[in-house]
């Protein structure tokens, strides 16, 4: 099929090629940093989770040299670099969430950009504007209904389209022109994969770490004159029609605005599924009316995909906890913080949480959003407690400010970086800035001790 100029690849590979120079608000620009705070934090706070450390050790012992950082200490290949940071900073599933097309957009856009930013030599206000490009082309075509389609026929969008906004990023750091950024994503697209069976398993974060590999390989190779299927965002059997299998669905893309689509973002207050997180306000804003032995039974509304991705109903390791929303729902009525901690084995097995997680009934209602929820308490006495939560802590119309965020960041970082920790969120709140981008590889660059 050739590349139409109307079509939706075209449409996303001019965007791309055409995103140096353009300008952005500060807002956009502001909320980019918060990306990459977020970003590092989480990997961070990841480095000891097992799904980390192996897949560490596997790019480690492939002994290849090049300039780009991993995260705690080393340099390797901008592939392999991605793959490590691109997982890190899944594993705590606290990385955040784009609201529409529910992608962990960052997770792999960050990990390419910088990767490759360091191995060519890039500045933090090239990169910067390299992850505003490939988050709006991600947030776009998974926005547009594709994301939800592909939850609901079981396959991870972030594993899909994160692939893409790898991809789309790696193409604007490294300079690259329509044509060869249509074969970019052309290749990305006929790599894409991630089943939502996988979750509560290592299998999760590997999806945003192999995103993010795919899409730095996806731009080298381009660069070096690889020829995909460069309109295989529009093709019948392309990305789209094979994934959703329905030809009446279309990636209909007329228009990408830089930013538009990282105003959509939402950040995570709570380290588990962002299908949780409505559920956990509502159960938290209860905390402190519920003597934990007198619950009779609890029961829950929230959008159906809830129960479908974070449905399982007795968790046997934390990684299953963070898709639990019953587990998560009986640790907000025992008034925890849901912080990485609490999904731990020592919390996953405490009696209480465990005897109130039984009492947890699930109803999924087409009426609500992903983003709300409505909790009952049925109490031994008769007495019923309601809490009703419209829009989650972290979504845009509910936002998570900067004491939020540095909070979350020291939380997740202090422990590993001691005294570096500050000085290291100050150079990524001013990435770019001359010098900062080289001074946060340096202050990450090993744990403390």
């Amino acid at each position: 099929m050739e590349l139409r100029a109307d079509s939706t690849s075209a449409a996303a590979a001019r965007f791309i090629a055409s995103h140096a120079g353009r300008a952005c608000s500060p807002e956009v620009l502001e909320t980019a940093r918060m990306c990459l705070v977020d970003w590092c934090g989480v990997a961070l706070g990841a480095h000891q989770e097992p799904a980390a450390r192996a897949v560490r050790r596997v790019a480690e012992g492939w002994r290849s040299s090049g300039r780009a950082p991993l995260l705690l200490g080393g340099r390797t290949t901008p592939a392999l670099a991605a793959l490590v940071n691109g997982t890190m900073a899944h594993c705590l599933d606290f990385d955040d969430t784009h609201g529409t097309s529910l992608v962990h957009l960052s997770g792999p856009t960050w990990a390419a950009t910088l990767a490759l930013a360091a191995e060519a030599g890039r500045s933090g206000a090239e990169a910067l504007a390299a992850f505003i490009a490939g988050f709006e082309l991600g947030g776009r075509l998974g926005g547009a209904g594709f994301g939800e389609a592909l939850l609901e026929r079981g396959f991870h969008p972030t594993g899909v389209v994160g692939r893409l906004a790898a991809a789309a990023a790696g193409c604007a750091v490294l300079g690259l022109d329509a044509d060869r950024t249509a074969h970019a994503l052309g290749l990305a697209a006929t790599q894409a994969a991630g089943l939502t069976g996988s979750f509560g398993t290592m299998s999760k974060p590997f999806h945003a770490g192999k995103a993010a590999l795919d899409g730095v390989l996806s731009a080298q190779l381009a660069a070096q004159g690889f020829e995909a299927a460069p309109a295989a965002l529009d093709e019948p059997r392309g990305l789209a029609g094979t994934f959703i299998q329905d030809r009446s669905f279309e990636l209909k893309t007329p228009e990408f605005t830089p930013g538009r689509e990282l105003l959509r973002n939402t950040f995570k207050p709570y380290a588990s599924c962002k299908l949780t997180h409505a559920a956990i306000d509502a159960a938290r804003s209860l905390a402190g009316q519920v003597d934990a032995e007198q619950v009779r039974q609890v029961r829950v509304r929230v959008h159906p995909l809830g129960p479908q991705v974070a449905g399982k109903p007795a968790p046997r390791t934390p990684l299953e906890g963070k898709f639990s929303l019953a587990y998560c729902v009986a640790l907000g009525l025992r008034g925890h913080r849901l912080a990485a901690g609490d999904f731990a084995p020592e919390r996953l097995a405490d009696p209480a949480v465990r005897a109130l997680m039984a009492r947890v009934a699930l109803t999924g209602d087409s009426r609500l959003s992903a983003a709300a929820a409505t909790l009952e308490v049925e109490l031994a006495g008769g007495r019923v407690l309601h809490a009703e939560v419209r829009s989650a802590l972290g979504n845009p119309d509910h936002p998570m400010g900067w004491p939020e965020m540095e909070g979350k960041f020291m939380a997740l970082v202090e422990p590993v970086l001691g005294d570096r920790a500050a000085p290291l969120l100050a150079a990524l709140r001013r990435i770019d800035a001359p010098g900062a981008l080289e001074q946060a590889f340096a202050l990450a660059a090993r744990p403390q001790g």
